[in-house]
Order: C-alpha cells, then sequence, then structure tokens
C-alpha cells in the first residue's frame, strides 16, 4: 500500500519538511542555555532535544552547538562532543538543505562515535550517511550504510527501527524479497528483545508481514504476524502516543481494511493540530487522507486533502525562510505540486471513466456475438435438419412409392401381353384399383407438405360446418374400408361448426381416417365423435386397430425410415400423413394427441378453440 511506505519513510527518513515544526521555540532554547550555571547543565539542555524540534532558526542553532561543543570539548565528554557535531550534521541536513556539508560532519561524527565506542551512536550515523546516498541516487552505498547501521543499532540495547525501516521500504521497492524479509525477521527480533514500546512493534509486525506476502508457502506464518500486528494495534493506549505516531498506526489501520478507524485518527489528528496550532501534525494527516481517498477512488476528497495538504506545507516551509525570493521559491513550487496532483486526479478519472466505458464496449460486443453466435447455431441447426429431412424423404420415396409404381407397371405389361386369364384379370384389375389409390394418396400427401414447407398452404379460417366435410371424407374412402369390412360410424353433430380452414380440416381427416383403416385388421370399427366444452371443439378418430408401442409414439410426428409402416393388408404408406395434420392442426391453432397400447387399437383426439 502506498500511503503505509510513504509514513513509515517520513517518519523515520524524512523529516525535511515535516519533521521542523517546533513546539518548544529557539528562543525558550537559548533562553534555557544561557541560563543554566554550570556546563553539565547547559549541555543536558542543549542536547535534550534533537536539532529537528528547532530548524526555525538553523543558524543560531549551530551557533549554539558550535558553543555546546567547545564546553564538550573543555570538559572531555566525547559522549557531548559527538552530539554536538552529529546535530550539527542533522542541522545542515534538514535545517539547511545542504547535504553535502551535512555529509562532511557526518563523517566527523563517525569518528567522535567511534571513539566512544556506543554502538547506538555509530548506528545512527550511518543512517543518517544512508539517508544522504539515498537522495544523492547513490544505491550500493545507501544500502552499505543501511546495513552498517542496521549491524551496529542491533547491538545496542536501545530500540530503534529506523534503518531496517528504511531498508525493509527500499528492498520492497527493489523487489529483493528474501533479503527483505531477513532484515524484517531481525527488526522483530530486535523490537522484542529490547522490550520496544507497542507502536515499534506494531511498525516491526507490519513490516514482517509486508515481507511475507510474497511468499504463498508461508501463509501461517503470515497469518501469525498479521494477527500478532492487529492485537498490538488494540493494545496501544492511543490517548498517550504522538500525533505523528498515531497517523502511523492510522495507515496500518487501512492497510488492514480499517480504513473507518485509520479515517477517524486522521480527524483526530487534524483536530489536534487545529488546537495546537501544529502544522506538522495537519500536513501528516491531510497527506495520508489524500493517499487514502484516492485508493478508495473518492478523487474529489483526495483532491481536496492534497490541496490542504500543499498549502499547510507551503506556510510551513515559508515560516522557516526569510526571503522573499525563497518565498515565491516554495510558492511557486507548490502551486507546481498542487497542479501535478490535479492533473493526476484527473487522469485518473479519465482513465476510470474509460476503462468503463471499455468495459461496456466490450460487455455489449461479447452480447452481439454471442447472440450472432447463437442465430447462426440455430441456422446451422434447422439446416442440418432440412437436409437430414430431405434425406429421409428421398429414401422413403424411393422405396414406397416405386414399389406401388412397380407393381402397377408389371401388371399393364402382363395385361397386355394377354397372359392373364379372366379370373386373374378381374383380380388384377381390384388390385391396380387399389395400388392407384395408394398412390394417389401418396402424392396427395407429398404434395400438401411439400406446399407447407414452402409456406404455401396459409390457413384461411371461416365458419364451417364440420360433419359434411367427414361424410365427404368417409364417402371418398368407403371402398378402402369395405374391402377390409371395417364400420365406421360418425357420430358427430348436424349443428357442429368450428372457425377453421375448410380444406386443411378435410385433409387432416383424410389422412387420420386413411391411417385408421390402414392399421384396422378386418371386421374392425372407426368412430367419430365430436364435443364442444369452454370454448374448445375436440374430435375424436377411435379404431380397434393394432396400436401402437410406446417408441412408436414418440416418433409419430417425425420423417423418418421408420415412420412408413405396413398396414394390417400389407398396405403402403410415405410416413408424411401425420407430419403432415400436425402441422396443419398446428397452423389452425389446434393441437392433437394419440393415445394408444398394443392391441388396443388407438384413439386420436384433435382440440381447436372457438373464437
Amino acid at each position: 500500500m502506498k500511503c503505509i511506505y510513504l509514513l513509515l519513510f517520513l517518519e523515520f527518513t524524512l523529516p525535511i519538511s515535516l519533521k521542523a515544526q517546533s513546539i518548544s521555540s529557539f528562543d525558550s532554547l537559548q533562553t534555557a542555555f544561557s541560563r543554566a550555571t554550570s556546563d553539565t547543565a547547559k549541555l543536558r539542555i542543549l542536547f535534550a532535544d534533537r536539532p529537528m524540534k528547532y530548524m526555525g532558526n538553523s543558524d543560531g542553532l549551530l551557533q549554539l552547538y558550535q558553543k555546546g561543543y567547545m564546553l564538550a570539548k573543555q570538559n572531555n565528554d566525547k559522549v557531548a562532543r559527538f552530539k554536538a557535531i552529529h546535530y550539527t550534521a542533522l542541522t545542515y541536513m534538514y535545517g539547511k538543505l545542504d547535504e553535502e556539508v551535512a555529509y562532511k560532519w557526518l563523517q566527523k561524527a563517525l569518528v567522535e562515535a567511534t571513539a566512544t565506542k556506543n554502538n547506538l551512536f555509530i548506528g545512527t550515523v550511518y543512517y543518517a550517511m544512508g539517508i544522504i546516498h539515498d537522495h544523492q541516487g547513490n544505491r550500493d552505498e545507501m544500502y552499505k550504510a543501511f546495513y552498517r547501521s542496521a549491524d551496529y543499532i542491533e547491538k545496542a540495547p536501545d530500540p530503534v527501527v529506523g534503518p531496517f525501516n528504511a531498508l525493509s521500504v527500499t528492498l520492497e521497492n527493489d523487489k529483493k524479497w528474501e533479503e527483505q524479509l531477513s532484515i524484517n525477521k531481525r527488526m522483530v527480533a530486535l523490537m522484542e528483545r529490547t522490550k520496544a514500546p507497542l507502536t515499534q512493534l506494531v511498525i516491526a509486525y507490519d513490516a514482517l508481514v509486508n515481507a511475507l506476502r510474497h511468499f504463498p508457502n508461508r501463509k501461517q506464518e503470515f497469518a501469525y504476524y498479521r494477527n500478532k500486528t492487529l492485537t498490538t494495534i488494540d493494545s496501544v493506549p492511543m490517548s498517550a502516543i504522538t500525533p505523528d505516531v498515531l497517523l502511523i498506526i492510522s495507515a496500518i489501520c487501512h492497510k488492514y481494511n480499517r480504513s473507518d478507524l485509520a479515517i477517524n485518527y486522521a480527524q483526530q489528528i487534524l483536530n489536534w493540530g487545529d488546537k495546537n496550532g501544529d502544522l506538522t501534525s495537519k500536513c501528516l494527516a491531510n497527506s495520508f487522507l489524500s493517499e487514502v481517498y484516492e485508493e478508495q477512488k473518492n478523487y474529489q476528497l483526495a483532491l481536496k486533502y492534497s490541496r490542504q495538504f500543499h498549502i499547510l506545507d507551503t506556510q510551513h516551509i515559508e515560516s522557516r525562510l526569510k526571503d522573499d525570493a525563497g518565498k515565491k521559491i516554495i510558492q511557486a513550487q507548490a502551486k507546481h505540486d498542487i497542479a501535478l496532483k490535479q492533473n493526476e486526479v484527473e487522469r485518473q478519472q479519465l482513465y476510470t471513466y474509460w476503462s468503463i466505458a471499455v468495459a461496456v464496449l466490450v460487455i455489449m460486443l461479447s452480447i452481439a456475438i454471442y447472440y450472432i453466435y447463437r442465430r447462426e447455431q440455430a441456422r446451422k441447426a434447422e439446416f442440418q435438419q432440412l437436409n437430414a429431412t430431405k434425406d429421409k424423404l428421398f429414401a422413403i420415396l424411393s422405396h414406397d412409392l416405386r414399389s406401388p409404381v412397380g407393381a402397377l407397371e408389371n401388371n399393364v405389361m402382363l395385361t397386355n401381353w394377354g397372359a392373364l386369364t379372366q379370373d386373374e384379370f378381374v383380380e388384377t384389375t381390384q388390385n391396380l384399383g387399389q395400388e392407384i389409390r395408394q398412390v394417389r394418396t401418396m402424392l396427395d400427401n407429398v404434395l400438401h407438405w411439400s406446399i407447407s414447407q414452402l409456406g404455401g398452404m396459409k390457413p384461411h379460417p371461416k365458419t364451417t360446418f364440420v360433419l359434411p366435410i367427414i361424410e365427404a371424407e368417409i364417402k371418398l374412402l368407403h371402398a378402402s374400408a369395405q374391402a377390409k369390412g371395417i364400420k365406421m360410424t360418425n357420430l358427430v353433430a348436424p349443428e357442429a361448426q368450428l372457425m377453421v380452414d375448410s380444406n386443411h380440416l378435410a385433409i387432416i381427416i383424410r389422412n387420420l381416417l386413411q391411417n385408421a383403416i390402414k392399421f384396422t385388421p378386418t371386421q374392425g370399427e372407426i368412430s367419430i365423435k365430436s364435443a364442444e366444452k369452454e370454448k374448445q371443439f375436440q374430435l375424436e378418430i377411435k379404431d380397434t386397430g393394432i396400436g401402437i408401442s410406446q417408441e412408436q409414439l414418440r416418433k409419430l410426428f417425425t420423417i423418418n425410415e421408420s415412420s412408413s409402416q405396413q398396414g394390417t393388408s400389407q398396405e403402403k404408406g410415405t410416413g408424411l400423413g401425420l407430419v403432415l395434420v400436425k402441422e396443419l392442426v398446428v397452423a389452425n391453432k389446434g393441437t392433437i394427441e394419440i393415445k394408444s397400447e398394443i392391441g388396443k387399437g388407438s384413439t386420436c383426439s384433435i382440440t381447436f378453440q372457438q373464437s
């Protein structure tokens, strides 16, 4: 998370603009130093606080440190002499912003620290050197200085997280995960060994969690230290810590998805800063809130707090600059920073809008492609079905239609040759009539079905009396029924009428009666009756035929090789009759249902809606 590293780095490595707010003024320090009656008291007062507390008057502070060095030298006080030189270096580094001079003073401070054999002093000098190398872009020298600082501080009895945290951040940026994990484990061990304050433990644990997230095979260890970070945060007495440390806790809370708590802490720091006139706390809080709201994509609030941060930071730096030229430079730089930040926010917003637009476009294109794909698949399936139907139809016609035509041709040929006796001629003539009727029926069905497939059999419904149509079809099929001794009974009421295409109804009844005759054995019965109920007209044709199996029932209304079945007297067919019947029934807004059992006959029910 960007904001946590920024805040930790500010806390330990960049007090240049945010740690310089004076709580006790330089004047009070100078007065206390002058009033002290002994050299020991003067040195104790001078080095009680680090120089970043008094950066409002860097020149005056350097003069005091010069006096302090002389007093320490007179009294042979090695510790005070080191602090005078070290604090002079820090004043040049953070007050005068002259890192070249500061580095020379740090080299002198390293000599003094080595003379004291104080590991903490040596470690803090190397730490400051590492910061300057980092600012100057000397990565190799920076790493050497930070590692030396960590090595010496590790030997000291005091808990200091600065160099460890600086190393953790730089190693994270350079993607050196193994080294980062190692240095953070050393930091945690040092904090636990020295019984560091809870706030420093939180920082150490959190740094280790951040390093462990790069190692998927260490999930248990990651979870352990993550939980330890949260429990330690909950143990920190918030009222007893300084605003800058509270802001670090806020940033860690945000990192662990406690954003509401983090924002609440930051608002507390803002309130505290307003109450105490502390620009440092207000700058830190505004910078943090800007980062948090930017991550939440609340760019309006992010820009608000970013602007406030730059305004306060400019005021803070201006308070340390007396010349007008310096003020103008700082103001121009602040305005430039605000413009850059605003441009960044606007770019983020534009990127978000474009991302949404692209996502919507991709979704729409995906839907369109899917729709086209489904439509093409449906067309492909329909085309394949038509091809299959065509193949099946030709297979049926090639067998079932050619057979009776061939028989007819043979009979005519025998008659022409005079090879038939009188009795054989009579019998053949009867058979010829039956064959011709079958061929006509087949051709009628093929013709009607073909026309329906071409969309040429659209219904033209009108009020139609049903009985005359049924009687006409019974009369037409009387010879076929009589040849098998089948009794056909018409029970349809004379007044029965229906809104239907009369030609379609005739074809429907003819095919159903032909089917019933075909599959009813000799001396069988066929009955036709009608019923009207709740605006529905039902026509029922029942026979005492051989019945239909359940497997055949499922295939009745489809064209396939098994559609054409021989009747009880070896009658031929194309299998198109029932297919045509269903299409015509549906075209006239009706439904058809066939119930049958083997050996028990069949019942065909057709239902039409009455207007």
